[in-house]
């Protein structure tokens, strides 16, 4: 089995068994910037997200064959990191419901996009409004 499928599939069942993924300690998150897009170096890999329909627009601009994936978090929510949906040498759009409030407090999310070799770092952005 290729090293490199293993390790995406392996990661990618973690997300999905609901392995919990921490931000990661050597950027603070109030370090992130708040964009509505995030991307892997050398643009690889990229995401947008559009808050008004809640859409993850997802792209591997890589095609080598190998899964690229999204997740998020919700900011100031300490719980495991969402799946939204993941794609191979694609450029797709992914409706996924996100809240716009939290304890009656507008909502925001993290995300990144992420490929066998890593993440990208975490962009931070709203759910509301279009």
């Amino acid at each position: 089995m290729n090293v490199r499928k293993h390790i995406t599939a392996a990661t990618l069942s973690a997300v999905l068994l609901g392995g919990a993924v921490a931000l990661a300690p050597a950027a603070s998150a109030a370090s992130y910037p708040n964009q509505n897009w995030s991307q892997i170096a050398g643009n690889h890999a990229g995401v947008v997200f559009h808050p008004y329909g809640d859409k993850f627009e997802i792209w591997d601009n890589l095609h080598d064959g190998y899964m690229v994936w999204v997740e998020y978090n919700y900011k100031g929510v300490s719980d495991k990191w969402k799946l939204v949906g993941s794609e191979v040498d694609k450029h797709v759009t992914y409706s996924h419901n996100v809240a716009e409030s939290i304890n009656g407090k507008p909502a925001y999310i993290y995300f990144r996009v992420c490929d066998s070799w890593g993440c990208s770092k975490p962009s931070w952005y709203r759910t509301w409004g279009s």
